[in-house]
């Protein structure tokens, strides 16, 4: 149902709106990096910390930007993008248009002024441009669960679940970026402080996440619904078994969540520790791809059926007319 590029969309575009959110969030309440006449000259004279929020800002940017390419390739015409921009409608596709183009016109901004020389932007602009990051970054990676959640072809992606579970991957993917960030910036106690916070926002957001898997399966596999059923059964035992709990279970969700427990439990942090993080950000970043490879390939089980209820006969008397 979802191509490859597609799918790498879904991916790059959650979590490079989350890196983007997180990391505007944690210059303006964290880093406070000045700019204006204060400006640093280059990204060297940066303190580390200020470098991780750069870095995240940067590697967001870049996220959303080949994802929007991968939408591009997958959509094969560039009228359908202008349209969708000229000729705006009431639909997620629409917001979520406009709102990957907020969000790439700010992350570019956010970005030049980090790595470029550019004194006559005031902080006052960049708070703003970060504040409005954030929220439009919330949206991005809001949009496409509610894209799939809109599509009542398939029953399994009607649920809010789905965005939800949408939202905390992104969240969990764009933290994974700032871990990553942190990692190759100079160690100091700033950025030691910033990781071990990070860890444990991350371990709750991994948590939530599958919670929202957990109940997002077990609610089709126990209600009458037999596409939502057969959609559900893919993914636990099916072709998609490797996916769902190899790719996502087990490398996005157990082993980071175990890593990054027994990394916020330690106040001091070595090497190996850091190393351990980096790692499970890496794996969090995998379980990201593989959630939303698993979840839209869950939809293309049937042979041009009708997803509805058997023992619905209102929904078949609706189609039917």
């Amino acid at each position: 149902m979802f191509s490859v590029l597609a799918v790498g969309y879904l991916f790059l575009g959650g979590a490079g709106a989350g890196a983007i959110a997180v990391a505007s969030i944690l210059d303006l309440a964290w880093v406070k990096a000045p700019f204006g006449a204060a400006s640093r000259i280059s990204i060297g004279e940066a303190t580390p910390l200020e470098r991780v929020a750069a870095f995240g800002l940067l590697a967001g940017f870049a996220a959303l930007a080949l994802g929007v390419l991968c939408l591009l390739f997958d959509l094969g015409r560039i009228d359908r993008v202008v349209a969708l921009l000229l000729r705006p409608s009431p639909t997620f596709l629409t917001v979520g248009t406009y709102a990957l183009a907020a969000l790439a016109a700010c992350a570019a901004f956010l970005a030049a002024v980090r790595f470029a020389y550019l004194p006559g932007v005031p902080r006052g602009a960049v708070r703003a441009v970060e504040a409005v990051a954030a929220v439009v970054g919330v949206v991005v990676m809001l949009y496409t669960g509610l894209l799939l959640q809109s599509m009542g072809a398939v029953a399994l992606w009607r649920s809010p679940l789905v965005p939800a579970l949408f939202v905390l991957s992104s969240l969990s993917c764009g933290i994974a970026v700032l871990l990553l960030a942190a990692f190759f910036a100079p160690a100091d106690a700033a950025v030691a402080r910033f990781a071990h916070a990070l860890a444990r926002i991350d371990a709750a957001v991994i948590a939530l996440e599958a919670v929202a898997a957990a109940l997002l399966v077990a609610l089709a596999l126990g209600g009458d619904h037999s596409t939502a059923a057969a959609s559900a059964q893919r993914l636990t035992s099916g072709d998609l078994a490797a996916w769902w709990w190899v790719g996502f279970a087990l490398c996005g969700l157990v082993v980071p969540l175990v890593v990054e427990v027994a990394f916020a439990a330690r106040r001091a942090s070595g090497h190996a520790l850091r190393t351990a993080l980096a790692v499970a950000a890496v794996l969090v970043l995998v379980g990201g791809f593989s959630m939303r490879a698993a979840l839209a390939d869950a939809g293309a089980h049937r042979d041009l059926e009708l997803e509805a209820p058997l023992n619905d006969p209102g929904a078949m008397a609706r189609w039917a007319n």
